[in-house]
């Protein structure tokens, strides 16, 4: 989470990260970040810990140095962290939270603040789903946001309602019983939690390597992040980097010439996305002979619309490409 939500071209977010800290600092630092942020700031608070339900039915978030017997007294508690929220300037604030029982967080509260949305990763009555890497919502939570899979509209941003609803189907998908919940208090406008454009895997063989870069030129001024293995083969791991980039990219575009179709890296890049629920968007330049298009890829993709661009490349046919890539949904 410090790595995503950090990183320029992601998050953005300058990230100040407690682990395992006292009750004091995590005191400090919750009520110095709810005063220093601003009315046109994002503020967004992250807990992933042992968080428990007591008798009274409040939440407790527990520190290092907390005391199971004594929550009260030693853990942080929904009240002081909403107290804190109302105090400060901002009025876009997110609030997530990853521990058993989080559904919780606002039972026996009261005054809850303008414009915080928050997304627990169960019901009050739950459990989170661990696994051997961490917790399954936070894992969730970095894969929509890292690899902007959770960017329903295509526009290159996640809101947090976006997030909410890639995050309860990822772990639906998956198996988990627990179910995100969310809330929302006079949230005038979607808070976007990213910025990072949408991840485009070029595929291509290597006799197309120079119409493949000036492609790639084109999709990088129409907004697009691409992925393009120019390396990966020389390094001798072209399948892990291949995997990789799959995994990661919204999209696939398929530089489709009677070369790359007598590929057998295009062939299995194509077999991965497949596999992986990703869009395919063949892309010929020019009118592709029928004569030159092989049984196996009529058998498995002749049906998937081809998008001709003339090899000038004009800018009306690459927007059509954009929208159509934008559109694509896994």
């Amino acid at each position: 989470m410090t790595r995503v939500l950090g990183a320029k071209d992601i998050g953005g977010f300058n990230v100040t990260a407690l682990l395992d800290e006292g009750l004091l600092a995590v005191r400090k630092a919750i009520a110095r970040i709810c005063l220093q942020s601003r009315a046109e700031d994002t503020l967004l608070i992250y807990y992933s810990g042992y968080s428990f339900a007591a008798a009274d039915g409040n939440l407790y978030l527990p520190v290092a140095d907390s005391d199971k017997e004594l929550p009260d007294a030693t853990a942080i508690d929904a009240d002081f962290m909403l107290g804190r929220i109302r105090q400060s300037a901002c009025r876009r604030v997110v609030l997530l939270v990853d521990g058993c029982h989080s559904g919780a967080f606002f039972n026996n509260n009261r005054g809850i603040p303008d414009g915080l949305f928050a997304i627990t990763a169960c019901a009050a009555n739950e459990y989170t789903a661990d696994t051997p890497t961490g917790g399954a919502f936070t894992q969730a939570l970095v894969s929509g946001l890292e690899s902007a899979d959770a960017d329903r509209d295509g526009d290159g941003r996640i809101s947090v309602d976006e997030l909410h609803e890639f995050i309860k189907a990822r772990l639906a998908k998956q198996g988990y019983a627990s179910t995100p919940q969310k809330w929302v208090w006079n949230v005038r406008e979607p808070i976007y939690l990213t910025s990072a454009p949408p991840k485009v895997f070029l595929s291509y063989c290597r006799q197309d390597v120079a119409k493949t870069q000036r492609l790639r030129k084109a999709l990088e001024a129409a907004g697009f992040v691409i992925w393009l293995d120019l390396e990966g083969i020389q390094s001798g791991d072209w399948k892990a980097r291949v995997t990789e980039g799959l995994s990661r990219a919204r999209a696939l575009v398929f530089l489709m010439t009677p070369e790359s179709l007598g590929s057998e890296a295009v062939r299995k890049e194509l077999a991965f996305a497949t596999a992986k629920g990703l869009p395919i968007l063949p892309v010929t330049l020019g009118e592709m002979p029928k004569d030159s298009i092989p049984d196996w890829y009529r058998f498995d993709y002749d049906t998937i619309h081809r998008h001709t661009l003339h090899p000038s490349f004009p800018a009306a046919e690459i927007q059509m490409l954009a929208q159509a890539i934008r559109s694509a949904r896994c």
